[in-house]
């Protein structure tokens, strides 16, 4: 007898429901069945159509050993042995590994990522892991894929082609083969460059040079913060590691739908200056009128207050304090969001174009035309000095 199950179960079963007092739990457990599948088959609702098989006379159950189970329940049949012993045949077949239609576009990235971060493994291993073909591997390794320029190196396991079991598996395998055919005493590869004492044939022993110190967390945040400075303010800082104090002008509560913020991009036109001039800096224009005693004897501080409140950010960057007279979007800009929004002057454009020519002629001997200035005179021409202050 033998742990053997019948070449046909289901046709086999059939058999012995028809033909044979056997329990339900025997003939399963005969043919590999589950006993629900067994009680269908008696009902008629599973293994319909199937033509029931003899296994008495195909010689793989005798009919001692069928009379045995009748007469006990509880006794467990076993096939009969076989006269002739046939080879046991593998079937399960090595094949290429299925990679689903929608991840196939993916593959050359796979394999461009394993020959970047994993060059020891084999083509046959990366076969293996992405389900690709040598010559696909050639080409990618060669760059004379059809489309090496658009392949981006991306990991096989996000991608979904293989498991990560898999890939550690085959990276120790390569790592152990390349560990054996490494010469003794050769150093380990990616260890590093070697000195250019042992790669540059004739130099000596080369002295050691100390390591740079590497900066702290607050020294890094120092230098950062000076170079934003030197950045917003058009020159350099005090030679020492102090920071210069700054002075931002307040904001107003509308510096939101303020559009002197545009400025800072765009002053488009060629009326700026690399450096601030003496007494000057990007963020307060001259030291106390911006240069405003140039053009009126006695400034109102006042109305130069309410007007660097209304310029806000703007006065912070170099090219935004200034006003260009050349670039005609700009001076449109000065039109509509400070003659009538700031001064709500209710005059034509032609009239109000006429006044900023007027100033821009009054202030011809400065290539500097500060904002603030620009405006205060636009504002004394139409008598608006004291309507700006509320």
């Amino acid at each position: 007898m033998s742990d053997r199950k019948p070449l046909m179960p289901k046709a086999t079963a059939v058999w012995l429901v028809d033909n044979t007092a056997l329990t339900f739990d025997q003939i399963a457990d005969l043919c590999g069945l589950h006993p629900l599948e067994v009680k269908g088959i008696a009902d008629g609702d599973v293994a319909q159509g199937i033509k029931g098989m003899d296994p008495v006379s195909s010689g793989q159950l005798t009919r001692e050993e069928i009379e045995r189970g009748e007469a006990d329940s509880g006794h467990k049949l076993r096939m009969a042995e076989q006269k002739v012993v046939l080879p046991q045949t593998s079937t399960r077949k090595k094949r290429p590994r299925y990679t689903p239609v929608s991840r196939r576009h993916d593959r050359p990235n796979a394999v461009l990522w394993l020959l970047r971060q994993h060059p020891e493994l084999k083509d046959s291993q990366i076969i293996r892991l992405v389900g690709t073909t040598k010559p696909t591997i050639t080409q990618i390794r060669d760059r004379t894929h059809w489309n090496s320029p658009n392949l981006v190196p991306q990991d096989p396991v996000t991608l979904g082609l293989c498991k990560q079991v898999d890939l550690d598996a085959e990276v120790q395998k390569a790592a152990k083969r390349v560990e054996a055919s490494r010469p003794a005493g050769a150093p380990m590869p990616g260890g590093g460059l070697l000195p250019a004492s042992e790669t540059v044939p004739g130099m000596g022993p080369q002295p050691d040079f100390e390591p740079v110190r590497g900066q702290s967390e607050a020294e890094e945040e120092a230098e950062v913060f000076a170079s934003l400075q030197k950045l917003s303010s058009g020159h350099d800082a005090d030679a020492s590691n102090d920071q210069p104090d700054v002075e931002f002008p307040e904001f107003s509560d509308d510096d939101d739908d303020n559009p002197e913020v545009a400025f800072a991009a765009g002053n488009d036109a060629g009326e700026t200056a690399d450096e601030a001039a003496p007494g000057e800096s990007a963020e307060t224009g001259a030291a106390d009128d911006y240069g405003l005693s140039a053009y009126v004897e006695s400034p109102d501080a006042g109305a130069v207050d309410a007007i660097v409140k209304f310029c806000g950010i703007a006065l912070r960057s170099t090219d935004a304090s200034l006003v260009s007279c050349s670039s005609k979007d700009e001076l449109a800009r000065v039109r509509e969001s400070f003659m009538k929004k700031k001064l709500a002057l209710e005059l034509d454009d032609e009239t109000l174009d006429a006044a900023i020519a007027e100033v821009c002629e009054r202030m011809k001997d400065t290539r500097r035309k500060h904002r603030v200035v620009f405006y205060y005179l636009l504002a004394e021409k139409f008598e608006m000095l004291e309507a700006i202050k509320g």
